[in-house]
């Protein structure tokens, strides 16, 4: 994928979370709580050790690719999703912030997040997923759902600020956890790193916030 596409008629209000849940150091495991498509190319995944099939970010299956394993393209396809709304909320921020340090550090995570989600979407291309959003319209609890959305798009000044850090300190938050399923249970040397970069850097950026 040379150059990243707007996702503005797709995923702007794609609203998702996941819990991560690493069984024995093997297999990743989300927890299911929306119907999404099945996402996947190549030849099946090979059951994890538990005996259940690899499975989505919606409970479907997997399958692998090349060197990329159910966990790597599982983590792709839901980075690429919080990645691209997190982009939407942080356009809000030069206009709508209160505080100059927060609006200088909003500056900074709008750029580091934009240059991920060209560095994911490049991946799963790699990888030779079709570039779509199979968590576009879901619901799930712990992220901007499209009130909430609507709330930071309407605020200014101290509320917009509050909206903002609490958003934003749970996207981290979340990128660190699944990010971590990776180092346990991805497969190809490029997700694996990457990864770690983003868990590195959401890490940073949720301690450097300004309170």
């Amino acid at each position: 994928m040379a150059e990243l596409e707007p996702r503005s008629s797709r995923g702007h209000r794609a609203h998702l979370v996941v819990t991560l849940v690493c069984t024995l150091g093997c297999m990743l495991s989300l927890l299911s709580g929306c119907a999404g498509s099945q996402q996947g190319a190549g030849t099946p995944a090979k059951a994890s050790v538990t005996g259940n099939a690899p499975t989505d970010l919606s409970g479907a299956a997997v399958a692998a690719t090349g060197t990329f394993n159910s966990t790597d393209i599982a983590w792709l396809q839901l980075l690429i999703a919080m990645d691209d709304q997190t982009r939407v909320i942080l356009e809000l921020a030069p206009r709508h912030v209160g505080e100059p340090a927060l609006k200088r550090w909003a500056a900074d995570v709008a750029r580091d997040n934009l240059g991920q989600l060209k560095a994911l979407c490049k991946l799963l291309a790699t990888a030779g997923i079709p570039d779509t959003n199979p968590h576009e319209g879901h619901d799930m609890p712990g992220m901007v759902d499209a009130g909430e959305l609507e709330a930071l798009a309407d605020a200014t000044g101290p509320e917009f600020d509050r909206l903002l850090r609490s958003a934003l300190r749970e996207h981290l938050t979340q990128a660190e956890h699944l990010s971590n399923g990776v180092r346990d249970s991805g497969s190809d040397t490029r997700v694996r790193k990457l990864a770690a970069a983003v868990k590195n850097s959401a890490a940073d950026q949720r301690r450097s916030m300004p309170t």
